[in-house]
């Protein structure tokens, strides 16, 4: 019963705070450009990222926050040091607006 209640618990968590993609245009902010000089190492990790999809065109087609695991959507992105990532749902913008740098520090790429 414990769990049961666990993957339901779960489940309903990843449907309430989950990626997804956002719908509503009217309702999504323009993308945020970082200002700040990219390191080295936030640079080959950007382009390791873009190579994913097999085309180098500095645009990130999956959610950097969900570790490159999920579509991003070309309707919520993010600029960073001259990339666009395409993110799957706003609260993973959110969070990657708030902190790129670091979100592309913490993402380890997929080979």
């Amino acid at each position: 019963m414990k769990r049961v209640f666990f993957l339901a618990a779960l489940t309903l968590s990843i449907a309430v705070l989950g990626c997804g993609e956002n719908t509503d245009p009217a309702t999504t902010p323009e993308p945020l450009t970082t200002t700040e000089p990219a390191s080295e190492a936030t640079l080959v990790a950007l382009q390791k990222a873009d190579l994913l999809d097999g085309t180098e065109d500095h645009v990130i087609e999956k959610c950097y926050v969900c570790k490159l695991g999920m579509d991003g959507s070309d309707q919520l992105t993010s600029e960073v040091h001259g990339y666009t990532a395409h993110l799957c749902s706003e609260a993973c913008r959110n969070h990657f607006d708030a902190s790129s740098d670091e979100v592309i520090a913490n993402t380890e790429i997929p080979e």
